[in-house]
């Protein structure tokens, strides 16, 4: 076979060729990354194959904005949203990639009835036969409600993925008897004991000097290993770097106020709001709306009145106050209604997509241009400050050319610097350096020489190079004496906090420890503190009634002892408990099992993020970092 293959492509060598040239300009064409504009098809991610799109991020941010509530200004959660949006939709994809792995399959039939069964927990949506009613009607009232279902089916799919992936891994959990017989007696054995819980200061413990604290660190052995570290080169351009080219002068200020007077007219307003969605909802509220705005014309207190009837949460307490706004701060429909009125005047009923409001208006003011300098001029010097700062790291980053930065930094006036070795931990620090918790992940991600894009902070602007990667290693004592002290002090707190509380409890009792509570008789799986901390579950477990427990340390370093006052054994297990408890256990570690295989999963996609590389568009993780910051014109 293969010798016949040969002969055939030796004998067309051309043809072949050609072939060849449009399969690599096809693979070429398919691995570059995505360029210009960003559309509705823009790719915004890709986990492991599985794309993210443009369209998909928008629609899952819409469907955000709505879940965390109406009132909100879109423009001040863009950016939690935003992120949040885009961590939930990798998550999905994520668990598509972990349930082909696993040969799971959702089908389509099994996402049709689900949905079919949510539609008709809504009477609006059924026909007189209690039926859902013919497409072209249900097509109007989603519309009318602003409802998707399109999300709604990628919610239910992917809920189904997860669940039959918990299903699969729970069957291949092996439970014993022993682990039944404790769990059983977490849910059923009502215990009573007291308790003394007290913290330790170490700081009470004097230094030793270098002598002991060299011994304690040679003797110590893994315990101050540090993981890989790394160190980067960093340049920052900062307000004092740009100098005052960035202030604005009075022109710019007076052409900034022109350009934005049709938004210096400010209102003062309350409003009652009654909720509604969709046509029908709409009309009666309207109906409500009317009939209460002729009590409210003839006398009735408008803010006590709101105080009573609105349904917008934040206008209890204040009389339905929205105090002064502009024009742009509110929906257009609700702006405009305002706008038309005279001071005391009410409005008609106005609708908005939050519902039917009643509108009074108690005041009107202009802004002038002394009015509003000081704000014109944050802004413009707010925006100028970060143009320039990006242009400025974006010329730095391009004559670096992915090389050493400091030639590049130091020709435009911004020397770089070189940051102290540091690793991948929250609690990492670096003087110097206060942007490290938000820089830290991507600096890992990136390759050792790889340059940054330039970064946006609130104070500054940064550009960074992976100088260089220290492996995993016990540094020198004099880099860690800190930290060795500190662990000393613990150590010592604690040997001498377990020998005063061993000889209080000879002398007298659990009270000469310290002060005591009492936990009531109750199951000890409703004391979650107690039964997340595998020693103090054993002891509570195998002290017998009237014995005091072993002195024990807590999850946050608490010293704890406690004596056990009663117990009530747990009732004897049934066919049908026993099966309850032995699945409870099952799909309790399946999504434990679940979650740690996503996380192995994220992690290792991470390490080989290339977008324009094979890895990228099949085996990797990858973030269009640029593409996700831009919105979709419509």
């Amino acid at each position: 076979m293969l010798r016949s293959f040969r002969s055939v492509f030796k004998s067309n060598r051309t043809p072949m060729a050609a072939v060849m040239i449009v399969v690599l300009l096809g693979l070429v064409a398919y691995l570059a990354p995505t360029g210009g504009a960003v559309s509705r098809d823009t790719v915004v991610a890709r986990v492991y194959g599985h794309e993210v799109t443009m369209q998909e991020l928008a629609d899952h941010m819409q469907e955000l904005y709505q879940r965390y509530g109406k009132q909100a200004s879109p423009e001040a959660l863009k950016p939690f949203v935003q992120s949040q949006a885009l961590r939930d939709l990798m998550n999905q994809k994520l668990m598509e990639e972990l349930a082909e792995r696993h040969h799971v399959v959702v089908t389509d039939e099994e996402v049709g009835a689900r949905l079919r069964a949510f539609l008709r927990q809504y009477p609006m949506l059924l026909d007189t036969k209690g039926g859902l009613k013919s497409t072209a009607e249900l097509k109007q009232i989603f519309q009318e409600t602003g409802f998707n279902p399109a999300m709604q089916e990628r919610a239910i799919r992917s809920e189904l993925l997860r669940t039959k992936l918990v299903q699969q891994s729970a069957l291949q959990v092996p439970v014993d008897e022993a682990w039944i017989a404790q769990e059983h007696r977490l849910r059923n054995e009502k215990v009573a004991f007291q308790q003394v819980t007290l913290p330790v200061d170490a700081s009470t413990v004097a230094d030793p000097g270098d002598a002991t604290l060299e011994s304690f660190y040679k003797a110590g052995g893994e315990r101050f290993l540090q993981p890989p570290r790394r160190t980067l080169q960093f340049v920052a351009v900062d307000r004092a770097a740009l100098g005052k080219d960035i202030e604005p002068d009075e022109a710019a200020l007076k052409a900034a106020f022109e350009a934005r007077k049709g938004d210096t007219t400010e209102f003062k307003a309350r409003h009652i709001l009654f909720k509604a969605e969709g046509d029908t909802q709409m009309q009666e509220a309207t109906a409500k709306a009317q009939l209460l705005r002729q009590r409210l014309v003839k006398g009735l207190d408008f803010a006590k009145t709101a105080e009573e009837q609105s349904e917008d949460p934040s206008a209890k307490g204040n009389g339905g106050d929205l105090g002064w706004f502009s024009a742009s701060k509110m929906v257009k429909p609700f702006s405009e209604a305002a706008a038309a009125l005279k001071p005391g005047e009410i409005s008609q009923p106005v609708r908005t997509q939050f519902g039917i409001h009643l509108i009074k208006l108690e005041g009107r003011r202009e802004k002038k241009f002394e009015d509003l300098k000081a704000q014109l001029a944050r802004e413009i010097s707010d925006s100028r400050f970060n143009a320039r700062a990006q242009e400025r790291l974006e010329q730095i980053r391009k004559r670096a050319n992915g090389g050493d930065l400091a030639a590049a930094a130091k020709s435009l006036g911004s020397p770089a610097q070189l940051s102290q070795p540091f690793s991948n931990e929250p609690s990492a620090q670096v003087e110097g350096l206060p942007e490290l918790s938000q820089i830290a992940a991507e600096a890992f991600r990136m390759k050792v020489g790889d340059v940054s894009k330039p970064m946006a902070f609130p104070t500054r602007h940064l550009l960074f190079r992976v100088q260089e990667e220290l492996p995993e290693a016990v540094p020198p004592f004099k880099e860690v004496r800190a930290k060795v002290l500190a662990a000393y002090r613990l150590e010592e707190a604690r040997k001498q906090a377990v020998a005063k509380a061993q000889q209080a409890l000879k002398a007298g009792g659990l009270q000469a420890v310290g002060p005591v509570t009492d936990q009531p008789s109750a199951p000890l799986s409703g004391a979650r503190e107690f039964v997340a901390h595998p020693g103090i579950r054993k002891a509570l477990l195998e002290t017998a009634v009237g014995q005091v427990t072993p002195v024990l340390w807590t999850q946050d370093g608490k010293l704890w002892v406690a004596r056990i006052t009663s117990r009530e054994p747990a009732p004897p297990l049934t066919f049908e408990t026993r099966r309850s408890l032995i699945q409870d256990i099952q799909t309790t570690e399946a999504q434990k099992l679940l979650s740690a295989e996503l996380q192995s999963l994220d992690q290792q996609g991470r390490l080989r993020p290339g977008f324009s590389s094979l890895w990228g568009h099949f085996g990797g993780i990858y973030i269009n970092t640029a593409a996700a910051q831009v919105s979709v014109e419509e």
